[in-house]
């Protein structure tokens, strides 16, 4: 019972948190009948910082479509600094499940899948300045999927 109240508790904390990127439109991408779309970029107040992204996939197709992911993470997150290239992939950073994850949808159906909390020292790491960094989020399909999910001032004591 006590871990099912924590957990409510950390539910709704996250719910509290939630924000949509400020100043930037959420990134959506459509590929063979399917569209990927960020739907909350989640900043937890804490110090440090901890983040999370949320991504919806719809099928727009009149036909059903089957989606099959390398691994359990579907969804992952890159930092990017000042440069083109990303300065963090949480992809080296987490071990996923070895077994394929296929997401089949009707016409119309949605899934979502979420990246699970990741903190700013996660990501700075002891080499990255505390500052501003673009989020985006990344799913792997046949095809790589990027999309924006928006910036956050990380910083770490």
């Amino acid at each position: 019972m006590r871990f099912k109240y924590m957990g409510f508790l950390a539910t709704a904390a996250l719910a509290a948190c939630q924000t949509s990127p400020s100043g930037l439109e959420t990134g959506t991408d459509l590929m063979g009948g399917i569209t990927y779309r960020v739907t909350s970029l989640v900043i937890a107040e804490s110090f440090p910082v901890q983040i999370e992204v949320t991504v919806e996939i719809t099928n727009t197709s009149a036909t059903s479509q089957t989606r099959t992911f390398p691994d359990g993470c579907v969804v992952l997150m890159r930092a990017y600094g000042g440069g083109g290239d990303p300065v963090w992939d949480m992809g080296n950073a987490v071990a996923c499940t070895l077994a394929l994850v296929e997401v089949t949808l009707a016409p119309g159906e949605s899934e979502v899948f979420r990246t699970g909390l990741v903190s700013a020292a996660t990501i700075l790491g002891d080499s990255l300045p505390n500052g501003e960094y673009r989020m985006t989020a990344y799913l792997r399909p046949a095809e790589t999927v990027e999309l924006e999910a928006g910036s956050v001032d990380l910083a770490v004591p």
